[in-house]
């Protein structure tokens, strides 16, 4: 059973990855997923504005579902929580990270091939980011089937290679950069911005449909 933050990111099923907005532009971006009806956000943490942005968008905008993005130390993580992540994408497997987001019941997403070290720590879903790099689909399902584990993925996914990975039953959601063109951002053309989130969007409804 995962957990209540997990099944709503399972029903949005694109997670924008934020790396281009600044923290003057908090009210847009939270503006434009709402509008976009993609309520979720993974805020890279390795970014100057990334840490002040997640506690921004966490305060003003609750029906968002923030979380902690490219975290990659305990520090981070913790910073991170307390600023209102509401989950952690980590491309690292750090058992003490894991251990500190599960100890503050906040679902933490990290990155394994190892499906015993995956369950020796509890976890049901995992980060699998890059994903093809890692073995794809084939491993994807290897994984699933052997240690009942589900993944959000990413690295290198578009627009139009999303479906693949969204119609395997394995898969809870994707998150990814692309969703959010910086070009956009840099240019305050949010109104391209929310059009681009609700094909995203429409994307993930056909996906769930289908499945």
């Amino acid at each position: 059973m995962v957990d209540a933050i997990t099944r709503q990111l399972a029903q949005i099923r694109f997670i924008p990855m934020i790396k281009s907005v600044g923290v003057d532009q908090a009210d847009s971006l939270g503006s434009a997923l709402l509008s976009g009806g993609l309520p979720a956000a993974n805020i890279s943490q390795q970014t100057d504005d990334g840490l002040e942005l997640l506690r921004l968008i966490a305060s003003r905008f609750p029906s968002i579902i923030a979380g902690g993005g490219n975290v990659q130390t305990v520090g981070e993580a913790r910073n991170a929580i307390e600023a209102g992540a509401r989950f952690i994408f980590s491309p690292l497997f750090d058992p003490e990270m894991i251990m500190y987001c599960q100890g503050l019941g906040v679902p933490i997403y990290p990155v394994t091939k190892d499906g015993v070290l995956a369950v020796e720590q509890s976890l049901k879903v995992l980060g699998f980011y890059p994903v093809e790099r890692l073995g794809g689909l084939p491993v994807i399902d290897h994984l699933a089937d052997r240690f009942g584990l589900r993944f959000i993925v990413a690295g290198g996914i578009t627009e139009q290679s999303a479906m693949g990975y969204l119609e395997n039953k394995h898969i809870v959601a994707v998150t990814g950069s692309w969703m959010i063109d910086p070009m956009h951002v840099a240019s305050d053309q949010w109104s391209l911005v929310v059009k681009s989130l609700r094909t995203c969007a429409a994307l993930g409804t056909t996906a769930t449909i289908r499945r």
